[in-house]
């Protein structure tokens, strides 16, 4: 007897819900529609530009599903490497988080070129406590087998990048904000090759690595060398020691000790860095400082 009075009250009911999520579909959908993906755009353009020194141009950009931006053949123009170019960049931008006033977009930017699924790119999130990114910001970040000699030609001809980045600052305290954040850096090379680069009046040879790994812990515009090692054909070494961060990032200057064990090919490729002679095996220390474009070595 039950049965037909439950039945007549899931009726009831049933009109007053159909209408309520056809409001909520409608609503979300027309949240899409009219979401202000064009101010966003040029506003994510003119923020990395101001906080990394570096323009951005891209051919096109679209808007995604379900909320994204996408720009095509985009390229970055810094004052020392040149033109990198990307393939694509896609940002998706976390609309309900927005209707609260925070900002949170999970980006990935592809490489040209990858050969393998997966390769070739950068992925994470970029969080913020306002639509005018002025209060605290948090950048995370994963590179997944990036080409480096796509990216720092002429200085690169080699070599495969994987890590995981950090880093949290409040854009509240001035234009370089930034760098006085803190944050992380973990990266793991593998076949790199280094192409001859000048250190000051000398230069450094050209350097052959089968794995270089580095991680650095980074505050008020120091970086703490964790770690920094790497071994290969011409030999291995081992670094420790701080980095101050400058704007552009490229005038940072290096307070680096540095301990090398050459192999035998070595010994004739340091002879224009003016230091006594390398024995095979035998490790020698010697001082890295000065900005990193231009760095002086030192006994």
């Amino acid at each position: 007897m039950t049965w037909p009075f439950a039945w007549a009250e899931t009726l009831k009911f049933k009109g007053p819900l159909g209408w309520w999520l056809a409001s909520l579909a409608c609503f979300i959908v027309f949240l899409f529609l009219t979401f202000p993906y064009g101010p966003l755009q040029n506003r994510l353009l003119n923020e990395f530009n101001r906080a990394s020194g570096w323009e951005v141009r891209a051919a096109d950009w679209s808007v995604g599903l379900p909320a994204a931006i996408e720009w095509r053949d985009v390229l970055l123009a810094g004052p020392t490497l040149g033109t990198i170019p990307l393939e694509a960049v896609r940002t998706t931008v976390g609309v309900f988080q927005a209707l609260l006033g925070r900002l949170v977009l999970d980006y990935a930017v592809q490489l040209p070129g990858a050969a393998q699924a997966g390769a070739g790119r950068a992925t994470g999130s970029l969080t913020a406590a306002s639509w005018s990114l002025r209060g605290p910001v948090e950048v995370k970040g994963h590179l997944q087998q990036m080409d480096l000699a796509a990216v720092l030609k002429p200085y690169v001809t080699r070599g495969m990048v994987q890590g995981d980045f950090t880093h949290r600052w409040d854009s509240a305290q001035g234009d370089n904000a930034a760098l006085k954040g803190e944050g992380t850096v973990k990266i793991d090379i593998k076949d790199l090759v280094v192409e001859r680069i000048a250190a000051g009046t000398s230069s450094i040879p050209s350097l052959t690595f089968g794995r270089i790994q580095a991680a650095l812990a980074c505050r008020d515009a120091a970086c703490d060398v964790t770690e920094l090692k790497g071994d290969g054909v011409d030999g291995s070494f081992t670094a420790q020691g701080r980095m101050m961060l400058r704007q552009p990032l490229q005038l940072s200057l290096l307070d680096l000790t540095v301990t090398v064990v050459p192999g035998a090919g070595f010994a004739q490729k340091a002879a224009s860095l003016s230091l006594p002679p390398f024995q095979p095996g035998t490790p020698l220390t010697f001082k890295l400082v000065g900005p990193i474009m231009h760095a002086r070595v030192a006994l």
